[in-house]
């Protein structure tokens, strides 16, 4: 008759094979250096988290994502009292400049224009004329990355940038195509004099805030996490400009961000929206800088020590349930990883309301859901290395 297999019995045998204390210690390293090898090289980027976002999202995803998007949903919205967004859609080029002439009247605190103009036209004389009188004025500019990829230059995009004298925002964003998720800006980048190009909010923040602009280049310069904090921004149509029926108060002392708000081919996506148009994605970007609201990031070495820490205490655990609670071990593993993974969840955003800083559970999670896999496939190679070795033996 063919023996039961006795799992109580096999438990036990496996906690006195690590009986000592310098064979538990290279057991759990063991174990957790299969769980670290998952979680870096495997699903890093978190694809295997994915069911946190839409499916358009799902390959480009990360753990802020989450913390914006609870944040988000708890506080009360407000409408911003910085910028005001005129949106011309479907509006003609001298429709364009009559807007950009009406609105300095209301005297704003600046104006963002983020329209190229590529081919001359009849009404050049009126463009070159509305640009350059408008002191407070920036228009839209591209850059791109220098052969060295370290420096970048500027590239033309509007027939006038070689006739009049006009201040550029760089409109480029951080991201390679329109499915790109749009999370960061780029404040600033340097050419390969070491001349400062500007990114559109930037350089509006430098106009109207100088203090803020400041502060800005005191960071490290690298791309910033932009703050989708519960703020919405009055958009008024063109039409409304061009015909008086607008409010003073959303223009006057304001900056007021010119450009199109339903081009297919200016949106982008963003963690908390399907798509944004990207003269939104600068109007937030914009209100990060000037309201000092930066989203700090723990460092990456952080990130792991937690994830260690965290992935050797769930070794511990599992080790022992299984030896101490055979008969329902596996099951109390399985809850102590969801709890363990929604705890660490509920404390990055309580964390990231709280104090506006990401700390990235992402390696801890990964780490922490690969910990029974490593220990299962860590103890059945030292099971077929015996069973081996005994076969070796007869």
């Amino acid at each position: 008759m063919k023996k039961k297999y006795n799992y109580r019995n096999r438990t036990k045998q496996i906690w006195e094979f690590c009986s000592t204390r310098w064979q538990k210690i290279v057991h759990i390293s063991g174990i957790t250096i299969l769980a670290i090898l998952f979680a870096r090289f495997i699903v890093y980027d978190l694809m295997s988290l994915s069911v946190f976002a839409p499916m358009e999202k799902a390959t480009d995803f990360q753990m802020s994502d989450i913390y914006q998007s609870i944040s988000e949903s708890k506080a009360i919205h407000k409408l911003s009292k910085d910028i005001t967004i005129v949106s011309i859609d479907g509006h003609s080029r001298a429709d364009v400049l009559d807007v950009v002439n009406l609105i300095s009247e209301y005297s704003p605190a600046a104006m963002g224009l983020d329209v190229f103009f590529p081919i001359p036209e009849q009404d050049n004389a009126f463009l070159l004329s509305t640009l350059s009188s408008v002191t407070n004025l920036v228009c839209a500019g591209m850059f791109e990355r220098d052969n060295d990829a370290t420096s970048f230059h500027h590239i033309t995009q509007s027939f006038y940038e070689d006739s009049i004298d006009v201040t550029f925002g760089y409109a480029n964003f951080n991201a390679s195509s329109q499915r790109d998720v749009i999370r960061q800006f780029v404040p600033f980048v340097l050419t390969a004099n070491n001349d400062t190009l500007l990114s559109m909010p930037a350089q509006l923040a430098k106009i109207c805030h100088p203090l803020r602009y400041k502060a800005m280049l005191l960071r490290d310069g690298n791309a910033e996490t932009i703050a989708f904090d519960n703020i919405e921004f009055p958009i008024i149509s063109a039409q409304d400009v061009l015909s008086g029926d607008v409010d003073e108060t959303f223009l006057s002392n304001r900056i007021v961000l010119i450009g199109d708000i339903h081009n297919i081919y200016d949106s982008y996506l963003s963690p908390l929206h399907n798509t944004l148009p990207g003269i939104v994605l600068h109007a937030y970007a914009l209100q990060t800088i000037i309201s000092d609201n930066y989203i700090n990031t723990s460092p990456t070495w952080l990130n792991w020590l937690i994830a260690l820490i965290l992935c050797v205490l769930f070794t511990i655990c599992n080790l022992t349930a299984k030896y101490h609670m055979s008969n329902f071990g596996n099951l109390f593993i399985r809850l102590l990883q969801f709890a363990m993974m929604y705890i660490l969840i509920v404390i990055g955003s309580i964390y990231f309301a709280a104090h506006h800083n990401y700390i990235d559970f992402s390696p801890a999670i990964l780490m922490i859901g690969f910990g029974s896999l490593s220990f299962d496939l860590w103890f059945g190679c030292i099971a077929m290395y015996n069973h081996l070795k005994k076969l070796l033996k007869k």
